[in-house]
């Protein structure tokens, strides 16, 4: 992990902590034989690196806290599959409630 360039010295918060988190990363995977002989010696190795494969997973899934917020109405990024019936297309979890009878039915002009 040797630094191998400089970085501009505009950088936002989001690129920080970008940066951070990858070093983070780095440092996880990075092979620690003081720390793996100490936990075989004390026989917790492979306890030790289950632990090491659960941080590394939290790490890589937690979310930069300076992402910009997202537009009006946007809550996540989770797209919602949609079904085409004879009234139009409808979301999975909206045909499987009250108006699931509705969009089933034939089309009515």
């Amino acid at each position: 992990m040797t630094e191998q360039k400089s970085t501009p010295d505009e950088v936002t918060p989001l690129e920080k902590w970008d940066r951070a988190r990858t070093l983070m990363l780095e440092s996880l995977y990075k092979p620690d034989d003081r720390l793996r002989g100490c936990a075989y010696n004390q026989r917790c190795k492979d306890e030790l690196m289950a632990i090491r494969d659960e941080v590394i997973e939290m790490v890589r899934d937690m979310p930069n806290p300076n992402t910009p917020p997202l537009a009006f109405g946007k809550k996540n990024s989770h797209i919602e599959p949609t079904i085409t019936t004879p009234n139009g297309d409808i979301s999975e979890t909206l045909m499987s409630g009250a108006l699931g009878n509705y969009y089933r039915s034939e089309k009515k002009d």
